[in-house]
């Protein structure tokens, strides 16, 4: 029987093969931005194809956060869907209009929904008058109680659009990440 040979040392080994890269022919900032767009998108797709009857109905109130710290609330809602205008403020030196669509989804009194919109605001400051445009991607649940009150915990997660500063002289991009918002609302309105 030959000897055995004695066991070679581990600098002689070759090197491992390098693992692939796992979606390297995308740039990882695309994948971020674009992964909560395709997310949001395929969710409202899903939920607009749910089959609901119901009455339409308006309803009115108030919301606390999002768009503004205080805010008037009036909805046009139907079946399953809704559109939704805000008129609030920060601090009384600005003023923000958002228009929002949401899609609600079952027929109990605790409602999950969301939607797609937009928001603009205009705020004076010492430099001068400033705008803002943004998207905003609503998602949260509803409460109905008494038949004809409810209240809602949303999170909107706003993008911005468009932007043009106080400062004449700032050129600063808008940030393109998205920016999370909580909010608080109660609203009335007659059964439908």
């Amino acid at each position: 029987m030959p000897p055995a040979l004695p066991p070679a040392p581990l600098a002689a080994l070759p090197p491992a093969p390098a693992a692939p890269q796992a979606a390297a022919f995308l740039p990882a900032p695309f994948v971020a931005r674009v992964a909560p767009a395709v997310v949001l998108a395929a969710l409202a797709v899903v939920l607009a194809t749910v089959p609901v009857p119901a009455a339409a109905q308006y309803r009115f109130g108030i919301s606390a956060g999002g768009a503004s710290t205080m805010a008037l609330v009036a909805e046009y809602r139907w079946a399953h869907q809704g559109v939704e205008v805000q008129v609030g403020t920060w601090g009384f030196r600005d003023a923000s209009v958002s228009v929002t669509a949401k899609q609600y989804v079952g027929s109990y009194a605790v409602e999950p929904f969301v939607g797609v919109g937009l928001w603009g605001m205009t705020a004076r400051a010492e430099a001068g008058r400033g705008f803002g445009l943004i998207a905003r991607f609503p998602i949260g649940f509803e409460w109905t109680f008494a038949g004809e009150h409810s209240v809602a915990a949303t999170l909107h997660m706003n993008r911005a659009l468009a932007l043009r500063r106080p400062d004449p002289e700032d050129k600063r991009p808008p940030r393109t990440t998205l920016i999370p918002l909580p909010e608080f609302s109660y609203r009335w309105g007659s059964p439908g």
